[in-house]
Order: C-alpha cells, then sequence, then structure tokens
C-alpha cells in the first residue's frame, strides 16, 4: 500500500528517500567494504604462498580505496547538513533527526 500524498506517512517516506549524492556515497562505501575484504583475504593467501600479482593487486586495491574515500568525502561536504528537527511518526511517538542522519526515538 502506497501512503497518499501528503500524509504523514509520505512525507517520512520522502524524508527517508537517499539523494542521488547519498545514493553515491553508499555506493562508494559498499565498493570499499568489498575491496578491504578482498585485501584481507588476499592477504591470508599471502601468509603461506608468495604471489607477486597478488601483492601488487593489493597494493592498487590500496590505492583505490584511498581515492574513494577521498570523494566519499568531498561528496559528504556537499550534502546538506542535517538539524536535529523533531518529526512526528505516523504511530506519535517523537522522532528526531540525528546531525548525521539516523533517527532517534
Amino acid at each position: 500500500a502506497v501512503p497518499a500524498p501528503g500524509s504523514r506517512c509520505a512525507s517520512l517516506l520522502a524524508m527517508e528517500e537517499d539523494s542521488p549524492i547519498e545514493k553515491q556515497v553508499k555506493e562508494l562505501e559498499h565498493q570499499i567494504a568489498h575491496l578491504q575484504r578482498s585485501n584481507a583475504e588476499m592477504e591470508e593467501f599471502l601468509r603461506e604462498n608468495t604471489d607477486a600479482e597478488l601483492r601488487a593487486a593489493i597494493g592498487e586495491n590500496i590505492v583505490t580505496i584511498a581515492r574513494r574515500r577521498a570523494i566519499v568525502e568531498d561528496l559528504r561536504k556537499l550534502l546538506p547538513e542535517r538539524s536535529g528537527a523533531t518529526v512526528v511518526a505516523p504511530s506519535g511517538a517523537a522522532v528526531l533527526s540525528d546531525v548525521d542522519g539516523s533517527m532517534l526515538l
């Protein structure tokens, strides 16, 4: 069921939707997590084996991670700051939006 436009539910859903910048940040963070996991797996393998190409791949991933973190940092600067505004949830409970965008009850 889709909330009626203008209803409190629709307003809350609209607030929860990610902006294009937030979506890009999440995608980059997801990529960073995969690169970090990949590096951990390769490092585990290299504890018992020698592979120059694998070692080089780890180095390339480290550079890529650093670049993506810098992009994430720049993108976050473009996001509007969230003011701890109070919103009333459909249940009637007060919900506070924290500075980082998380919802506090």
